[in-house]
């Protein structure tokens, strides 16, 4: 059965960089005045935790590169950009009331994101990434449960939703979906599942490309490669009136060849449906993109 890309939504990505003594102290800045705003919240982020011992990289990365030791390693700098964009995504949300959860949780939780062991606290970055990505692109989307995100569409089509899902194995897919439909379910509005795939590559891996174009490229087919895997689960869901559609997500680190600084933070994202979807799930897909892509 074909299927149904919005092409826009296909190519957008983002890169967030890590580069040079400049940056290394704003990362060290940046993480330390959200372990500060934590504190004033009474949320506890002690050293000995896995968040607070991975904010600390952020620190020694920045103290190494002051001393001139030529000690960072690469581990250190990865660690160091898993802390700054922690940090960025609580940093957006922390005063949200729909917020506290989700970054006690991940006070609480394994946040090493170059491991591939499941988290609760993972998963609620996911949902603060996937909302940074929206509001950055000056869509007005909240946090709200259920079902994770919401935001309205314009044109009159009304309040829209977003279940959040990580995935840590390509064999739980269905029970995901199933409880992201239910969650749509219980709002009692339209929406799509969305779909974190990075736990689905390698640990402990940066990836390796000549231009940014082929890292995008990469990573894209990735994202239509696993789609394609599970197209029939996928299609039934949107046939069935469960969901508009899924968005796919793929987050890696990656050394660009051709870009000075080379070490970036480089993500994917693709929006799919069923080409037979009925109109009325085009039209708000085809609204969630115009919002996206700033047309709306």
């Amino acid at each position: 059965m074909p299927t149904y890309a919005a092409p826009s939504l296909v190519e957008l990505h983002t890169k967030e960089r890590v580069h040079r003594s400049q940056t290394y102290a704003e990362i060290a800045t940046t993480v330390e005045d959200l372990r500060t705003q934590l504190m004033e919240r009474g949320i506890r982020c002690p050293p000995n935790s896995a968040l607070g011992s991975l904010l600390l990289k952020a620190s020694a990365l920045n103290e190494q590169w002051e001393a001139q030791t030529h000690g960072q390693d690469i581990l250190t700098l990865m660690q160091a950009d898993e802390a700054l964009r922690i940090a960025q995504a609580v940093g957006e949300v922390l005063d949200e009331p729909d917020a506290g959860e989700l970054i006690r949780r991940m006070t609480k939780s394994d946040m090493n994101l170059s491991t591939r062991q499941p988290s609760q606290g993972k998963d609620a970055l996911w949902e603060l990434d996937l909302l940074k990505f929206l509001t950055s692109h000056q869509v007005a989307a909240r946090l709200q449960e259920p079902p994770d995100i919401a935001l309205d569409l314009p044109d009159g089509l009304g309040s829209y939703g977003i279940a959040c899902k990580k995935l840590y194995s390509e064999d739980s897919l269905e029970t995901p979906l199933r409880k992201g439909y239910q969650q749509l379910e219980r709002m009692g509005r339209p929406g799509l599942i969305a779909f974190n795939l990075d736990d689905l590559t390698p640990q402990r891996s940066i990836l390796v490309h000549r231009t940014a174009e082929h890292v995008g490229d990469f990573l894209h087919q990735r994202n239509v490669d696993f789609m394609r895997r599970h197209e029939a689960v996928l299609q039934r869901a949107v046939m069935q009136g469960r969901c508009d559609g899924v968005l796919f997500a793929t987050t890696v680190q990656a050394d660009i060849q051709e870009m000075s600084p080379r070490f970036n933070r480089f993500a994917e994202y693709m929006l799919w449906t069923v080409a037979q979807a009925p109109e009325s799930t085009r039209r708000r897909l085809e609204s969630l993109q115009g919002l996206i892509a700033g047309t709306k």
